[in-house]
């Protein structure tokens, strides 16, 4: 009884360190909205970088754990049913963690979309920007060029 008790233990800490990652996720995917609002910038895209660059190594948290607490669980899953019922404030502990993960999951999501939405937006006023500056790359200049230059060139 007493190893099953420590198992439940070690899966409530993994529910809480995947909790965090996912708490520390959302809060990225927040603060990335938020920069897609503010003005192009080196400094800007320097830390969208970052940003993805940390949200990936919490994404890797969040499978890891995830990964970890199914084979536990699958581990020990057949004695789940009976001591289920010996061990009831644990059993609770773990269903009230997963509920909240899967809360903030819906939040990420959501926040998700809106970041999308953010950045959809912002490269679409970047991409507005850029059409009115010469770019030497942008294909309509390329072909103004190419004609006026060779307007006298004409027989």
């Amino acid at each position: 009884m007493d190893s099953f008790s420590t198992k439940l233990s070690i899966l409530a800490d993994i529910l809480v360190k995947k909790k965090t990652a996912l708490l520390t996720i959302l809060n990225i995917c927040e603060n990335q909205e938020n920069l897609y609002d503010t003005p192009t910038t080196a400094e800007r895209r320097d830390f969208l970088v970052a940003m993805g660059i940390e949200k990936q190594t919490q994404i890797d948290n969040v499978l890891e754990c995830d990964q970890i607490f199914q084979q536990i669980f699958d581990a020990f899953g057949d004695e789940f049913e009976n001591m289920g019922q010996i061990y009831p404030e644990k059993v609770r502990i773990l269903q009230d963690g997963i509920k909240e993960i899967l809360e903030i999951d819906i939040q990420i999501r959501a926040q998700e979309e809106k970041t999308k939405a953010a950045a959809n937006a912002a490269w679409g006023k970047f991409s507005q920007d850029a059409l009115k500056a010469p770019n030497p790359t942008n294909t309509n200049d390329i072909l103004n060029k190419y004609r006026s230059n060779n307007r006298g060139g004409r027989r």
